[in-house]
């Protein structure tokens, strides 16, 4: 069962309200996506901006943002926004993404995601599909959407997939007429960097665990054992050149993102030559010996 998927409705279902107006791109230097994390999504001037997803949107002056989501959690689930109107309570709008990497039901497909959130939801009492998944565009990312309502609410999803990442858009009104304009007003998701030269990593999983050549091991911090997902970019040459741990105290943190800066793994080829990769693992830290 993808509880994150369904979380994100639930969310939704809390508040009523959101109106989302066009995307206005930002300048930001293309390189920041190498430091830039899931969670550092923020609103700047009134748009949101996601240098790691490379997404933004203007946000509509009748809007205001909620109550911040929770850190991410320990699978890698993150709430990037959520928006609210400053009067009427009409609708919401909920942004969220799952990490695929540490997924409890790990799939690699968008589709398969959708389609099981599909059968979940059809079988909810008093829940009606009102559109089957279909093939859409948000972003100019490739994804699929499903329409469901039930208890007096109208309710849209959204999934593209970005750097093996789910992110979800979902929207909730009371009127099946607004729910359409928040629904078109996707369709003005941009992207943050335009043109750069500094593409994003090539997402691999598990290559980590299968191509390390140096390792420094982390010291445990703990009482007792603990798993602690982390992200981590590996430069052409088979360098470390970004560490994200997700979830950990600060000594974990601190311990594992000093050792796995230490590390250096085989080369990742494509076509012939050497790229940056993005990857992931769980560390699985021991209690701290006396």
């Amino acid at each position: 069962m993808r509880v994150w998927l369904y979380l994100g409705i639930a969310v939704c279902l809390a508040g009523i309200g959101a109106v989302l107006h066009g995307a206005m791109p930002s300048s930001r230097d293309a390189r920041i996506v190498q430091s830039a994390n899931p969670e550092d999504g923020k609103v700047i001037g009134g748009v949101f901006v996601s240098d790691y997803f490379n997404l933004s949107y203007r946000l509509s002056d009748e809007l205001t943002e909620g109550l911040a989501g929770p850190p991410p959690s320990q699978s890698g689930y993150y709430v990037l926004g959520t928006w609210t109107p400053k009067r009427d309570f009409a609708g919401t709008v909920l942004v969220v993404a799952q990490d695929m990497f540490f997924a409890p039901d790990s799939s690699d497909d968008v589709k398969n995601v959708v389609a099981e959130f599909r059968h979940v939801m059809s079988t909810v009492d008093g829940m009606t599909i009102d559109r089957e998944p279909a093939p859409v565009s948000v972003g100019g990312h490739p994804g699929y959407r499903i329409d469901f309502s039930g208890v007096g609410l109208f309710r849209s999803t959204f999934a593209i997939e970005i750097r093996c990442h789910v992110v979800t858009f979902n929207l909730t009104t009371r009127d099946p007429e607004l729910l359409a304009s928040l629904a078109r007003s996707l369709d003005n998701l941009d992207s943050v960097r335009k043109e750069t030269s500094d593409p994003v990593p090539e997402c691999v999983r598990d290559y980590a665990t299968e191509n390390v050549v140096h390792r420094v091991e982390p010291h445990g911090v703990s009482t007792k054992p603990v798993s602690v997902p982390v992200r981590m970019i590996v430069a052409a040459d088979g360098s470390v050149k970004h560490v994200h741990v997700i979830r950990a105290s600060a000594a974990q943190r601190q311990n594992i993102e000093d050792a796995v800066r230490q590390w250096k793994f085989k080369s990742y080829v494509k076509e012939g030559h050497p790229v940056e990769v993005e990857t992931g693992m769980v560390f699985n830290l021991k209690p701290a010996t006396m």
